[in-house]
């Protein structure tokens, strides 16, 4: 074999050691990547409680109708329960789910208006949730997802202490629209637009 030749054969054979060594390295650090963040059982019940949250007035929602600006927006659910949007007029919302209201805007675009619709909507700003009695700071408070009794009795000052602290009340609107009274442990989701009733314990 010519030297010229040796020498191209030596450059080929360090070319696929390198390869090789730098394949293995990337297969290493792949291996000792940490996993994606998972959620809690607890936060993951949250969230999903939230999928089928009850709309109510003070939820704004973002509509987007694809292709149709003027028709896409911010929309404040009224005292009535009301959407006001344009072309549509009022669009019934509360009590509903952001699938059920999604279901409906598509449906009455498809009716008179569009062909072949595609809507997007979601919560903006959440209405505000309530808490009552045995805490040192009662009243309205912003919603923040993922919020649960023990947080919520947090961001009202905390305890007072004569307060039951193992379980509260929750009021709530059901499927039904009709109000709900729960007793829940402290670890319970809250949602927007719920009333925590924070009891006295009884000695």
């Amino acid at each position: 074999m010519e030297p010229t030749d040796r020498s191209s054969h030596v450059l080929r054979a360090a070319r696929a050691v390198l390869c090789a060594l730098a394949a293995g390295w990337l297969v290493l650090l792949a291996a000792c990547e940490p996993p994606p963040p998972q959620l809690s059982s607890d936060a993951a019940a949250r969230a999903g409680q939230l999928d089928e949250y009850r709309l109510g007035p003070g939820d704004k929602l973002a509509i987007r109708v694809f292709g149709q600006q003027d028709l896409s927006g911010d929309f404040e659910i009224s005292p009535t329960g009301q959407l006001s949007m344009p072309l549509l007029g009022q669009v019934e919302a509360a009590n509903q789910t952001l699938a059920d209201v999604q279901r409906t805007i598509v449906s009455k675009l498809a009716d008179k208006y569009l062909v072949n619709p595609q809507v997007a909507i979601q919560v903006v700003n959440y209405r505000p949730f309530y808490i009552l009695g045995q805490v040192n700071k009662p009243g309205a408070y912003p919603y923040q997802a993922g919020l649960n009794v023990r947080q919520a009795v947090a961001i009202a000052g905390g305890f007072t202490r004569r307060a039951r602290e193992d379980a509260v009340n929750i009021i709530r609107n059901g499927g039904d629209g009709k109000e709900q009274q729960v007793e829940v442990p402290v670890n319970a989701a809250v949602l927007p637009g719920d009333s925590i009733d924070v009891g006295r314990r009884l000695f």
